[in-house]
């Protein structure tokens, strides 16, 4: 699994990180990259952060997924997708779906200007020109008030991944990470068939009894008109109605 904890120490981090004053909304450093091979890059901090975030790129697993990971007061968030890597620093304070939206507008714009062009290109072929994009992103989601209620309505994380990115910190520093997360996604998936199969089950058991009251009012409402009529024809043969 991936510890953050150990990837800081292997870059020198030593627990601290430099922090930028341009960072108002909590993001301060972001890139795009294919595995290893960063191709855009922007910070707004000084320190040794892109060393750490390159550390984290050599260690993340393969597969589309959106995960975060804690070092003191600052997460590492990553969305990986399509073969690339899209990765922002925050401080803590920032939470989680305002740097994911982040990320989120960022894939749509890199997308948008390079395509395929991404799949072969050299590192840092795209720094000059999508670095200040970066960077005016990141300056736009930092003051705009607007942009986390924005990141509510625009898709929604499914539940599971959701629960993988507030989940995550509390297993960093135990090499059962990755595998402790793949289980409880297995398990959750597991709990969400077995509650879709016992709500069919209630559906049906539901239904049965329904059937059953309506066959058992019926029944009632046949019984007390026959007494009523009985009583009105003289008889339980009603003799005096024919």
């Amino acid at each position: 699994g991936v510890s953050l904890r150990g990837v800081a120490d292997a870059a020198g981090v030593g627990g601290e990180m430099a922090s930028g004053s341009g960072a108002g909304g909590g993001l301060e450093l972001s890139l795009v990259s294919r595995g290893t091979a960063v191709l855009a890059e922007w910070s707004a901090v000084g320190g040794n952060a892109l060393v750490v975030a390159k550390k984290i790129l050599e260690r993340l697993p393969e597969g589309d997924t959106r995960v975060s990971y804690t070092q003191d007061r600052h997460v590492f968030h990553v969305l990986q997708s399509g073969g690339l890597t899209y990765l922002c620093m925050s401080t803590d304070a920032a939470g989680r779906r305002l740097p994911f939206a982040y990320l989120d507008d960022v894939q749509g714009r890199f997308a948008a200007q390079y395509g395929g062009a991404a799949a072969t290109a050299l590192a840092y072929a795209f720094n000059d020109e999508f670095a200040r994009v970066l960077a005016q992103q990141m300056d736009h989601f930092n003051s705009s008030t607007s942009v986390d209620n924005l990141g509510r309505v625009r898709g929604e994380i499914a539940e599971v991944k959701s629960i993988m990115i507030e989940n995550i910190e509390k297993v960093l520093d135990r090499g059962d990470k990755i595998e402790l997360l793949v289980d409880k996604t297995d398990s959750l998936q597991g709990e969400a068939f077995r509650f879709k199969v016992k709500s069919r089950r209630l559906k049906r058991a539901m239904w049965i009894r329904n059937v059953k009251l309506a066959c058992i009012a019926a029944l009632i409402v046949g019984l007390v008109l026959y007494f009523i009529l009985a009583v009105a024809c003289g008889g339980l043969k009603l003799k005096g109605c024919r």
